[in-house]
């Protein structure tokens, strides 16, 4: 008498997978997820890296050691390193240099007309210059990439009288390191950086970074 037919090795009694089929299938589902996670992971991250792109105006008052130039270091000119090309014009084209300040404290910030930490602390720094003309301070404020004429409105239509700059192709933000909208930095009579600040300041910040310069 012939007994009950045995099932297939691949297939349970049930009609239903065996173990071993049923861990293939379940790997093979779970690397379809992981590489499914992974593709979304590289198309959504933004392109780039931290250091290729703008600080956050957070207000930190200082950058790390290896960016921009440091504290204690003689302020580079104005000019392109290659053939002392003038980087920087007035807004009359005419071009600015770090030696028509010489002897004079100098307050250099890098800013634009659409950047709002700017346009926040624009009056401070007028205020701030004001009063400190007692103190042969000077302020140059550096607009970076944007047409002189739309600087100019800016300028008359917010009354910022002191020292503008603009620089168009941003090789003067390149040279000082400078890692976001607004930067300051402080130089002394002899062109010495002897403070720096990334971010908004406040009219109380303003001064205390001040000290650095014309003492208290």
């Amino acid at each position: 008498m012939q007994g009950p037919p045995i099932p297939p090795p691949s297939e349970s009694t049930h009609g239903r997978p065996s173990t071993p089929q049923r861990s293939r299938r379940f790997a093979a589902g779970l690397l379809v997820v992981v590489l499914v996670a992974a593709a979304a992971y590289v198309s959504t991250r933004p392109l780039g890296t931290a250091s290729s792109s703008y600080a956050p105006n957070t207000g930190a008052s200082t950058v790390n050691a290896g960016q921009g130039v440091a504290i204690g270091r003689s302020a580079p000119d104005f000019v392109r390193a290659s053939d002392l090309e003038p980087l920087l014009l007035d807004l009359e084209d005419r071009p600015i240099h770090l030696g028509d300040f010489a002897g004079r404290p100098l307050w250099i910030v890098f800013w634009a007309t659409w950047c709002t930490p700017c346009q926040q602390e624009a009056s401070d720094i007028r205020e701030s210059y004001h009063a400190h003309r007692a103190d042969d301070l000077e302020v140059l404020a550096i607009d970076v990439q944007e047409p002189a004429v739309a600087v100019r409105e800016y300028t008359l239509s917010h009354d910022l009288d002191y020292a503008i700059g603009i620089d168009a192709t941003a090789g003067v933000k390149a040279l000082y390191g400078s890692l976001g909208l607004p930067s300051h930095f402080f130089l002394d009579g002899d062109g010495v950086i002897r403070d720096r600040y990334i971010g908004q300041l406040t009219a109380d910040l303003m001064e205390q970074h001040l000290r650095s310069i014309i003492g208290p």
